[in-house]
């Protein structure tokens, strides 16, 4: 055994032989295991050495430790705190998800609306079955794209700027190849994010036979073409956005991003209508492409945060305040909230863009004689991960 190592086991020995183990123990055994003097003192805090003092120390806290458990009993359990430390927030607290009043082609992401989004006050109650979820989920961090990516976003597309926006029109337009025209916004409320439209000049054409799966498939070749085929997970919907037929038909395919909870189930991504989100792409009958829609959106980071239980979210659902307020005192409806669904939706603050969980509640009622759906997005996140 080497000099410095029989000194520690000395010293040990000898102080356990005069006494009990008492307070300042650890401090006096160090010291007396080094207070020989040594041929090279500058020297003496080696690597090697330190580990050994160190485990010596450990050993003595352990003993330590043992001795009073079995004197005066174990020691009181610090109880947790059910508000996540600062450690476990890995982006910090963040701002709550909330849906946008209504705007674009409606519900179902282009489809003809079998009803209409609701969004004004109700007397609301739940009675549904709440979804499973885990006790953490994902959060997604991005930089929200500048005026100088998205040009460099379009220059990828082979597209040259032709207006920077003004205050009437904020919206960046582009020269797009094969026909088309690019616009982008820096800012969509709807979206939450910068989003592209990528637009063919020319309309529709007349009527022909088509079917939905060939729509999905020129759909597809064209996002193939562009480099606008998302490369993230997906589910893919078809429908009709005019169902009449003295009116050009245009299929609409919905690519809704979808995310993964860590084991067979998944949450859909979600825009301020509460409708799908992702790329949308418009095909006429003769299978040409009238738009392509999506979010402009730089390399995201992941991040494991809480969540709060459904049944947490169901009573804040049917106390939640509306997002739209009626001009005129229309009467309240009252809606039964029947669905439940964790979802991710976008939220921007000060340039740094998350992708959040969510539960989205909805019900349907008939109001004024047509069918609505009400809709609220009640944040997932455990409240103490929200600012």
């Amino acid at each position: 055994m080497p000099e410095f190592d029989e000194k520690v086991k000395a010293a040990f020995d000898a102080e356990f032989e005069r006494t009990r183990p008492r307070p300042g123990l650890r401090g006096r055994v160090i010291a007396n295991a080094v207070a020989t003097p040594r041929v090279r003192q500058r020297a003496w805090i080696t690597p090697r050495n330190f580990a050994v003092v160190g485990a010596a120390a450990a050993v003595l806290v352990v003993a330590g430790v043992g001795l009073r458990v079995a004197t005066q009993g174990a020691p009181p359990v610090a109880k947790t705190s059910p508000t996540p430390s600062a450690a476990v927030l890995a982006f910090g607290k963040l701002p709550p998800p909330v849906l946008h009043p209504p705007q674009g082609l409606g519900a179902g992401g282009g489809s003809a609306p079998t009803v209409v989004p609701y969004f004004g006050p109700a007397k609301m109650t739940w009675s549904g079955q709440l979804p499973k979820v885990p006790a953490s989920a994902p959060v997604y961090r991005f930089t929200v794209p500048t005026a100088a990516e998205a040009d460099a976003f379009a220059a990828h597309l082979g597209a040259t700027l032709q207006s920077p926006g003004s205050a009437k029109d904020p919206d960046r337009s582009y020269r797009g190849p094969y026909g088309y025209q690019l616009r982008i916004s820096l800012v969509d409320p709807v979206a939450g994010e910068p989003t592209y439209r990528v637009i063919r000049q020319s309309g529709p054409s007349p009527n022909r036979p088509f079917t939905e799966a060939a729509a999905h498939s020129a759909a597809d070749a064209e996002l193939t073409k562009l480099g606008l085929m998302p490369s993230w997970s997906s589910t893919v919907q078809v429908s009709r956005l005019s169902p009449s037929s003295d009116q050009p038909l245009i299929f609409v395919i919905q690519y809704q991003r979808v995310f993964s909870l860590g084991d067979s189930t998944v949450a859909p991504q979600v825009d301020g209508n509460g409708d799908p989100s992702g790329i949308q792409v418009l095909v006429d009958s003769a299978g040409q492409i009238l738009e392509i829609f999506g979010v402009l959106r730089q390399a995201e980071q992941p991040a494991t945060y809480p969540l709060s239980p459904p049944s947490t979210a169901a009573k804040a659902a049917v106390s939640a305040a509306p997002i739209v307020t009626p001009k005129d005192s229309s009467p309240v409806p009252a809606v039964t909230l029947t669905q439940a669904q964790l979802v991710y939706k976008t939220v921007v603050s000060g340039g740094v863009g998350y992708i959040e969980p969510a539960y989205l509640f909805t019900g349907t009622f008939t109001w004024e004689g047509y069918p609505n759906e009400k809709r609220v997005l009640i944040p997932a996140l455990a409240p103490g991960a929200l600012s």
